[in-house]
């Protein structure tokens, strides 16, 4: 008796039709090169077709983890144009040149309109406030001089010559 070839009871074809061996990832006759092989990281169900199925449903993709910061102050004009600060829970001051205070962050800011001690940030999770320091040519929340602001998205902050352009965390800060 007669050995047959056995022949594979699953057969994958081209687009065009053309039988094609399971682990090719191109076709010879339509692309005139030779079969390449599946690369080997393919997924299974990438490669098997259920006739009347639903096509699979690719897992959506893990969500962004939020930022670790709270605010984002970017510089929108003044001398440091661009300058882009992070600010993360806690106390913040700015100014010229900020005097070292126990529990402050310290921002030096190169505007020499800006007071020494101009303006502090208080950041928490549910919000930041902006207090100004006293001082001489104030503090403004988008027109309006302020001695006490709760910052909202997009509000401009401007001490001296410089604004700040304010965006907030929408899902607060990482843990």
């Amino acid at each position: 008796m007669l050995s047959r070839i056995q022949q594979p009871k699953v057969v994958k074809h081209c687009p065009e039709g053309h039988p094609m061996r399971m682990e090719w990832r191109t076709c010879p006759r339509c692309s005139g090169t030779r079969p390449e092989a599946e690369a080997p990281a393919r997924d299974a169900t990438e490669m098997t077709v259920i006739l009347g199925a639903p096509p699979v449903q690719r897992p959506e993709p893990a969500p962004e983890p939020p930022p670790t910061w709270i605010a984002l102050l970017t510089v929108a004009s003044g001398p440091e144009t661009g300058r882009r600060i992070e600010i993360h829970p806690g106390r913040w001051k700015f100014g010229k040149g900020p005097r070292e205070e126990a529990g402050f962050t310290l921002v030096q800011i190169a505007d020499n309109f800006m007071s020494r001690d101009h303006f502090a940030l208080e950041a928490g999770t549910a919000a930041v406030v902006l207090r100004d320091l006293g001082s001489t040519n104030g503090t403004f929340a988008n027109t309006s001089r302020v001695e006490r602001h709760i910052l909202a998205e997009g509000d401009l902050v401007r001490a001296g010559e410089t604004t700040f352009r304010v965006s907030l965390a929408t899902k607060g800060p990482a843990s």
